[in-house]
């Protein structure tokens, strides 16, 4: 009985690469010249000589250097701080199916683009990086989720995890600003008679300013100043109408 043969499927053909545009390049070549003028993030070499034990070391030659690019990163001269760094950078980062080196050196990136100026926004910027890192795996968690309370749960998770995140920016924003609050005003009431100038107003501390029976914003005594004018016929602190029996009236008109 003949049978017959099954013919191959032709090989898929490779898709030809376009060539770029005048735009494209003219948006490339601008691109090179900003990423050159970037400051280069620290990265580190991780070898894993046994199971469960990471070294961590430089990813060239000049140790020395690389060494005085950690601590400058880190915002310390403290090799312990800088050691304790990267230890809960690296458990932080971690996520199945990824290489850990590159999960550290993602943190790493994230800890010198913030530039922290000492230990305390060091601190803040590893939370940072590992607050960002938990909210999107909960995120794709919540994406993958099939079943109603895994999604409830995940996305809640990545909800208040992506909450601490902005709290964590606005913590490391008033801390390199020293706490000063600055106050805008933007209504001002002034009854006829009288003149207002209203400048910006800058105060620190956090303290609140009462602004008397005006509505809306605070007003800071400071940004107002008054020129003089008629006297104004202010209301009656009693509050209270008095009636006033006819004969009376008729004697005071």
């Amino acid at each position: 009985m003949p049978t017959t043969k099954k013919s191959k499927a032709p090989a898929a053909a490779e898709m030809a690469l376009r060539e770029p545009t005048e735009r494209e390049l003219l948006a490339g070549r601008e691109a090179g010249r900003r990423l050159l003028s970037r400051r280069k993030r620290p990265e580190v070499k991780l070898d894993q000589p046994e199971p469960g034990k990471a070294v961590i070391g430089a990813p060239h030659a000049k140790e020395d250097l690389w060494q005085a690019h950690v601590n400058d990163a880190f915002g310390t001269s403290s090799q312990d701080f800088i050691n304790r760094g990267l230890s809960h950078l690296s458990t932080a980062m971690q996520r199945d199916g990824i290489n850990p080196q590159e999960g550290l050196n993602a943190g790493l990136a994230v800890v010198g683009g913030i530039q922290p100026e000492n230990e305390v926004e060091a601190m803040l910027a590893i939370q940072m990086a590992a607050t960002h890192e938990a909210a999107m795996q909960m995120l794709a968690k919540a994406r993958g989720s099939t079943m109603v309370p895994s999604l409830q749960a995940c996305g809640g998770l990545a909800i208040k995890l992506l909450r601490t995140y902005t709290a964590q920016v606005e913590a490391l924003a008033k801390l390199r600003r020293g706490g000063e609050q600055t106050v805008r005003v933007e209504h001002v009431h002034v009854h006829p008679g009288a003149q207002a100038i209203v400048g910006h107003v800058q105060h620190g501390g956090g303290g609140t300013q009462q602004n008397g029976n005006q509505p809306h914003a605070p007003i800071d005594p400071k940004a107002l100043a008054f020129a003089p004018g008629a006297p104004l016929w202010g209301e009656d602190e009693g509050g209270d109408l008095v009636p006033v029996a006819g004969s009376e009236r008729e004697k005071t008109l």
